[in-house]
């Protein structure tokens, strides 16, 4: 969602104002839009009050999709590992407001000076971003059942839908795949073994998740943990360097040249990666649009159509 279209404070109903402002145990003297910093859609502020620094994220039931991704973040944040770095949940609420129906909100404390990636993408950012992400995949995934195996929760089949069906819409991207979907959905088959480990994964990386240190001495933080999963250590990585070059980023390959891939990672294991993300945000572009999320299918149209140039790069044909 654009910034013109996200709410501040001053549209939220006061009720929830009010109950916020309790939560938060302190007079808040401005609250102002931190940019793009995630994936839901709704109120996102960054409130500075009496006693320090808050982010704050809400939603209402008119936003049911969304909703239930706060809910799942906000009961995974506390099992987070301490090694990894994710924001400080300080409170939430879950209430039925009088005549406001329900209305979902959290807090986090925002201690760590931190600041969005610059998207003119300068080689310290880069490589700050690569170290942050690589350490989320170096850390042990908890054993709950809210982390689930990737390759149970990420869709692996799509290229095999997609030759199947031979959708319409498969003339708006490469004429590359015409001849290709059955030998795609091939490779794409070999996930459940390609993307099996024990890492902690994030799941929904994107730029926009990813805040870096605004001083030295700061930590970053990797944000909008609305899922956890357990994988392979380099999933993120791989997912995260789409994001970026669909962003204008530079080539994952160079960067994968420059930076590596986590110790032991199998070479083909990352091409059946990269063609598992490539048909699913293909197969997923097609789709109807989602009133509440409007920008996500022109998005997903932009990640397949990196994610296939990749892939032509990492086949070599």
């Amino acid at each position: 969602m654009s910034p013109a279209l996200r709410p501040g404070w001053r549209d939220l109903p006061p009720p929830l104002r009010a109950r916020i402002t309790d939560l938060l145990g302190a007079r808040v003297l401005t609250a102002g839009y931190p940019g793009d910093s995630g994936v839901l859609p709704g109120a996102l502020f960054q409130v500075q009050t009496s006693r320090g620094n808050v982010f704050i994220k809400a939603l209402g039931t008119d936003q049911q999709g969304p909703l239930k991704y706060l809910r799942q973040e906000i009961a995974l944040s506390p099992l987070l590992p301490d090694a990894v770095p994710h924001p400080e949940l300080l409170w939430s609420i879950d209430e039925v407001l009088p005549n406001l129906g329900t209305w979902v909100a959290v807090g986090y404390s925002m201690r760590t000076k931190v600041r969005p990636i610059d998207l003119s993408w300068p080689e310290d950012d880069v490589a700050t971003l690569v170290r942050v992400v690589r350490s989320v995949g170096e850390v042990e995934a908890p054993h709950d059942p809210m982390f689930r195996p990737e390759e149970d929760v990420f869709p692996t089949n799509s290229w095999a839908a997609l030759a199947d069906q031979r959708p319409a819409g498969l003339a708006r991207h490469s004429p590359w795949l015409t001849d290709r979907l059955e030998g795609l959905a091939e490779i794409a088959s070999h996930a459940p073994e390609a993307i099996a480990g024990k890492s902690l994964q994030h799941g929904t990386l994107r730029v926009q998740n990813v805040l870096l240190p605004a001083v030295p001495g700061e930590k970053p933080l990797i944000t909008d943990w609305i899922r956890g999963s357990v994988g392979a250590p380099y999933l993120d990585l791989v997912a995260m360097l789409l994001h970026v070059r669909t962003n204008d980023g530079p080539p994952p390959e160079a960067t994968l040249r420059r930076y590596g891939l986590p110790p032991g990672t199998e070479p083909d294991a990352v091409t059946c990666w990269i063609a598992v993300l490539a048909g699913h945000y293909l197969q997923a572009s097609m789709e109807a649009e989602q009133p509440d999320l409007p920008e996500l299918r022109a998005y997903q149209h932009r990640l397949a159509r990196t994610a296939v140039s990749w892939l032509q790069t990492r086949l070599g044909f």
